[in-house]
């Protein structure tokens, strides 16, 4: 099968067979990545036949089954003949209840299977697997099986279960007989738990943890654990090893080389002359264990690999409540460091000695570099990889590396006179250090600690234990030297050395250690003192610490007598805090938001580890006493929102890292409503952060006083009033929340959302000038906003709905010609004249378009013009040249006027020229010299005026010109017949008969209405004389940039009085922008060319504080509020402002109510305004069309009445 295939086999027998036509022999079942983590493959009770060709490399052997790379479950499998039985290669599935009989290996287990970042294990169990050559189970390559509740045997050429370089737990297995080698084979870097299994009748070690024969691989760091295990072997078996063991030697029940080894509680029967253990180089953690050998109970050596320089490793053993029975020499220890304690040593042979401590090599010291010097084994290959340490191991992996170490405490049936010392007699080559049993308890807050980690280091700062606390919150009991002794020479009391370190001064006065670190040794150390029966003690230090409990160091003094010590844990309070500000306002639903951490927390952490050992715990929960609840005891739990796992402190991320903590407060009335918070992190609580909140329940609600709904108004404004009401701040300060009002005005092809500021009383007026001038219905949506509901959108809240007529309709102007009169023969000359009336009866007329068409060639334009400057009873006058006319010809001459919103109906009169023609021609020229072939004009985007747009204007006639004297061009655009992009170039630009092309960009809307489309680009333009001789100019692009008018914050917005602020923002270039403060004039600028705009504001002009309003086009636009530091100048424009208004009184007064004489002879009626005017120079008064009857004086920097 392969293809993620997810069939289930039940039953069916499949056999090992041969392809006839290819020749090609395989396995009887193979599997190719198939199945899934959910739905696996399965075969149910299959009978398998395999092959049975023996296990030679050319034997021919198949695997029966072979899987890989698949998802599968094997079921009452049932193999009887075969080579190989089950192969699982990168695969992950289970293999139970199964029959498997094979020559070779029974099932093979290589690697794992992955998807992404999850990893997926192999199970066997409930099988019976018999091989007669190799091993029953194999597990390699990075695998990770479970193998339970298996029977295993055979083996004559192999091992129970083989475990190389993976991770395996084996439990409740019975493993033997075992014709070949071990119980259990465990070799590179391997991980193994084993418990609760039967290991007998092995050929060989029952258990063998690292493989030391000759053709094994170099060793690497690993770990065994067994416990409540049953282990025994015949000890017949005989093994070998020239180069740590010199030879042959009968094999024991437990092998440990250059790996790490825990026995709990185990049962271990080792027969014939056979030892019980024996280690090189090892890591060795041997408790409660029962020993029944005829040999040596334990055997412990050093890893020496022979070469000379190469580095030394000895055995690091701690061995307790171990019972031995039979044994010789219960431990022979060479270069090695070795604790035992609570232990009853049994008497050995005559001849023999219970311990024995040997040093066989030269002594390690400075002098020759500590050559031969030993070190624990290592338990990482590498800094990334995974620690290896034994499970349990309560010693710190450090030994002295010139001395065989053997430290003892609580031992039944020894004294240090039966501790045979087998060394060349060199000061330090051997120790024996008597110890005393020492156990430690944590408590935090007076309760005890579980799990909590107890460093113990000697006086030096050498590390001696780390061991943790059980249940009861005391650790185990361990062994700490009280004093030490050294077989010395020279030595007064005894015959020196003798094999023992049992003489007199032998003893912490004569070892070469600062035992209590005073920085003095031996006899020079003033407690050494032989006369008065003291000598120098041990002294201790002890680190104790539990992730989320605490910490705590001491240190002690250790004599001749047990010691029991508390640690009593410091545990930092945790840190809670809240996000929001006090008053934070919230609508209906409170979310209060925070972050919690527990000790100290630092901005930044390099790695986990320096996070969890600042923060030493971690947040378990925060409490919250919500303003319905009276005591902490029924306190409300905040919500984690951190992502981080409970109890995860990692560099970047903590619980309670981030929380929130919501309640639903809908039912409550508005006001202000008091949260506590603290954080709890198992032991102690923070400090308690309190935050008042603001409570928004409901909308505010919103009343129109005026207008009345169905009015009907004009004049350019309407004005609305009402009320507002809200509870918050109730019943003393109801409303007190209320921020603005809001109008929503919906009108034809208009619709707007505007705030206004807001109270509980409130007026708004709204100006609709700019509206389409016609008669219509707007309906108008006002609601008030608070901090939490409505801000800009309806929402919750119900708003003031009222509809008005608005009248801005504008009536059209009319105009009358004057000059030229209908079939007038016309003279055509440099001084043509065109006159007439215009007037508007609702506004002022602004311009009159002037059009000649060619009657007779299609009504081409050969001239236009506009007339902005009238009379004051709207006649008009100008004059133009019309000698580009052709004689005789007929021309229509037909005028408009436009009040800034409506055009009147076209006015026309018919003429004919007279214009006699001249003789001769030549071609025109075009002079380059002062062409612009660029040009930028800028138009307003939200504008209905006529003069939204600057316009452009050239004079032709400055570059063509024709040599023929007395000859007058035609000039013309251009249109190209190929191209579709310039037809509207003729039509949208004007050529007037002075020579002067006119672009007024609107012209281009009946064509594009947007205005990114009034660009245009490459205009030629043609001159042309009466006789048909032609001239182009170079292309010219005109761009046209669409702007809005604008008013920027000013960098100042507090000046003193006698400074000025500064405004400044963007227009049409050519309109004036008027500030007014009250309604009062104070100061007016013309755009400039670019489309910005500068305007000073004196700070004498302001009372206080003014909000400037800006005059544009005939709309006011805010600007920024000034203030003025100087209080007393509020006074003087306050009364500066009186003063005008009584000045403006007065002059009203006079206007209506004084009568003057006029003079008889009436002056010319186009003289009157100016006679009337101050006689100062004219330069001094503008005037502006934002208000009309006033006059701006430059010098005084006032508005005057014009007159």
């Amino acid at each position: 099968t392969t293809g993620l295939a997810q069939p289930e086999f039940i039953g069916g027998q499949y056999t090992v067979g041969n392809d006839d036509e290819s020749g090609v022999d395989g396995p009887a079942v193979q599997i190719y990545s198939s199945g899934t983590p959910i739905t696996p493959l399965i075969m149910s009770s299959p009978d398998l036949i395999g092959s049975n060709n023996g296990c030679g490399n050319n034997a021919g052997g198949k695997p029966t089954v072979w899987v890989e790379d698949a998802f599968i479950e094997i079921d009452d499998a049932d193999i009887g003949v075969g080579d190989y039985g089950i192969s699982l290669r990168y695969s992950s599935g289970s293999v139970t209840n199964s029959e498997i009989s094979v020559n070779c290996n029974g099932i093979d287990i290589y690697s794992l299977k992955s998807v992404g970042q999850i990893d997926y294990y192999n199970t066997i169990t409930g099988n019976e697997i018999v091989t007669t050559d190799r091993t029953p189970i194999t597990v390699y390559g990075g695998a990770h099986s479970f193998i339970r509740d298996n029977d295993l045997s055979g083996a004559g050429g192999g091992s129970g279960i083989a475990v190389f370089s993976s991770y395996a737990e084996i439990t409740n297995n019975d493993i033997g007989p075992i014709g070949g080698w071990n119980g259990l084979w465990m070799y590179g870097s391997f991980d193994v738990i084993a418990e609760n299994n039967t290991i007998f009748d092995t050929n060989r070690e029952a258990i063998i943890a690292g493989e030391y024969g000759s053709n094994a691989p170099a060793p690497s760091a690993s770990r065994a654990f067994l416990a409540n295990n049953s282990i025994s072997t015949s000890g017949q078996g005989t093994c070998t090893s020239s180069l740590h063991f010199n030879g042959q030697f009968a094999c024991p029940a437990v092998m440990a080389y250059r790996s790490g080894l825990t026995m709990y509680d185990n049962v271990i029967n080792s027969g014939g002359e056979s030892d019980g253990i024996r280690s090189i180089g090892a890591l060795l953690d041997i408790r409660r264990n029962t020993w029944n050998a005829d040999g040596s109970g334990a055997v412990i050596k050093h890893y020496d690999s022979g070469y000379a320089g190469d580095q030394q490793y000895g055995s690091l053993a701690f061995f307790s409540e171990n019972i031995w029975n039979g044994v010789g020499t219960t431990y022979n220890i060479t270069k090695s460091s070795v604790t035992v304690q609570s232990e009853s040593i049994p008497s050995p042979p005559t001849g023999q000695f219970p311990v024995i401590l040997s040093w066989p090599d030269q002594e390690a010291w400075p002098a020759n570099g500590f050559q031969n010097g030993i070190i624990p084994t290592d338990v990482q290959e590498c800094s990334n990889c995974d620690n290896l340490t034994p499970r349990n191991f309560p010693l710190a992996l450090s030994m002295d590396n010139n001395s065989t170490v053997m430290t003892f405490a609580g031992l039944a049936n020894l004294d240090r006179s039966s501790i045979s010392i087998q060394t060349q007699p060199t000061p330090y080559a051997v120790q024996v250090r008597r110890a005393e049993l020492v156990k430690f308890q944590a408590l935090v807050n007076g309760e005890r600690v579980q799990g909590a980690s107890i460093l113990i280091e000697d006086a030096l700062g050498n590390d001696m234990y780390d061991i943790d606390t059980l249940s009861d919150g005391y650790t185990p009991w361990f062994a700490l030297p009280s004093d030490f002794h050294l077989d010395f020479r020279g030595l007064g009391g005894g015959d020196n050395p003798d094999g023992f370190a049992d003489d007199e001064f032998e003893d912490s006065c004569s070892d070469g250690i600062d035992n209590d670190g005073d920085l003095v040794i031996d006899a020079d150390d003033g407690d050494c003192d032989y006369t008065a029966g003291t000598r120098e003690l041990s002294l201790y230090r002890f680190t104790a610490y539990k992730f989320g409990f605490g910490l705590d160091s001491g240190q002690f003094t250790l004599d001749d007598s047990s010691y029991q010590g508390t640690a009593n844990l410091l545990n930092l309070a945790p840190s809670v805090s809240i996000t929001q500000d006090q008053g934070h306002s919230f609508r209906k639903i409170v979310n209060i938001t925070g972050n919690a951490h527990d000790g100290i927390l630092a901005s930044f952490y390099p790695s986990d580890e320096m996070a969890q050992w600042d923060q030493k715990g971690f947040v378990h929960s925060i409490e919250v006493r919500d303003p319905f609840t009276s005591d902490w005891s029924d306190a409300q739990l905040a919500t984690d929102s951190s992502g981080s796992q409970f109890g995860e402190v990692t560099s970047s991320n903590h619980p309670f890292k981030e929380w929130y903590y919501e309640l639903d407060m809908s039912q409550m009335a508005e006001g202000d409503y008091v949260f506590q918070f603290r954080a709890f992190d198992g032991i102690d609580y923070s400090p308690i952060s309190t935050i008042s909140i603001k409570l928004n329940s409901q909308a505010p609600t919103v009343s129109v006083n005026s207008p009345s709904p169905f009015s009907t108004h004009s004049d350019d404004t309407v004005t609305f009033e009402g009320a507002a009401y809200d509870y918050y701040g109730c019943p003393s300060q109801c409303g007190k929340d209320i921020s603005e009002i809001y109008f929503q005005i919906v009108g034809p092809n208009f619709q707007v959302v505007t705030p206004v500021s807001g109270g509980t009383s409130w007026s708004w007026t709204w100006d609709f000038s700019g509206q389409p001038r016609v008669v219509a219905d707007y309906t108008f949506k006002i609601w008030a906003s608070d901090s939490d509901f409505c801000n800009g959108v309806i929402d919750e809240c119900a708003p003031a709905e009222l509809t008005l007529t608005i009248d801005n309709s504008n009536s059209a102007p009319f105009m009358s010609i004057s000059e030229p009169k209908e079939s007038d023969r016309m003279p055509v000359s440099e001084e043509s004249v065109f006159e007439g009336v215009a007037r508007d009866n609702d506004n002022e007329v602004t311009r009159v378009d002037i059009e000649v068409l060619d009657t007779a060639n299609g009504m081409i334009e050969v001239h236009s013009e506009s007339v902005i400057e009238f009379d004051s009873n709207g006649a008009f006058s100008s004059t133009w040249d019309s000698r580009s006319l052709r004689h005789n010809s007929e021309y229509q001459i037909r005028m408009r006027s436009y009040d800034g919103f409506d055009y009147s109906e076209w006015k026309s009169v018919n003429v004919i020229a007279d214009n006699p023609p001249d003789a001769g021609n030549r071609q025109p020229v075009f002079d380059q010299s002062g062409w612009v072939e660029s040009v930028t004009l800028y138009c307003e985007e939200n504008s209905q005026s006529a003069d939204r747009c600057t316009t452009f204007e050239i004079n032709l006639l400055d570059f063509f010109t024709d040599p023929d004297p007395n000859q007058e061009l035609i000039l013309s655009v251009y249109d190209d017949e190929e191209i579709a992009s310039d037809d509207e170039y003729p039509v949208v630009i004007s050529i007037s008969a002075d020579g002067v092309a006119r672009y007024n960009p609107t012209s281009m809307a009946f064509f594009d209405p947007e205005i990114s489309g009034w660009s245009i680009n490459d205009v030629v333009f043609v001159a042309s004389d009466q006789f048909g001789s032609k001239a182009n100019s170079i292309p010219m692009s005109i761009e046209v940039i669409a702007i809005d008018f604008q008013v920027d914050v000013p960098q100042e917005t507090r000046i003193s009085e006698d400074e000025i602020a500064i405004f400044s923002g963007i227009g049409l270039p050519g309109r004036t922008v008027t500030a007014t403060i009250g309604g009062i004039p104070v100061n007016n600028t013309v755009v400039s060319a670019d489309s910005t705009w500068t305007m000073g504001i004196p700070g004498s002009r302001i009372s206080s504080s003014a909000t400037p309003q800006f005059m544009y086009g005939g709309l006011e636009y805010d600007g920024s509020k000034i203030t003025v530091s100087d209080p007393s100048s509020s006074a003087t424009s306050f009364l500066a402002i009186i003063v005008i208004v009584v000045i403006l009184g007065m002059a009203g007064f006079a206007y209506f109510f004084i009568e003057f004489e006029e003079d008889t002879e009436p002056e010319p009626e186009h003289n009157y305004n100016k006679n009337e005017r101050p006689h100062e120079d004219e330069s001094r008064f503008i005037k502006d069309d934002d208000h009309p009857g006033w006059l701006w004086d430059t010098e005084k920097e006032e508005w005057v009445e014009e007159k």
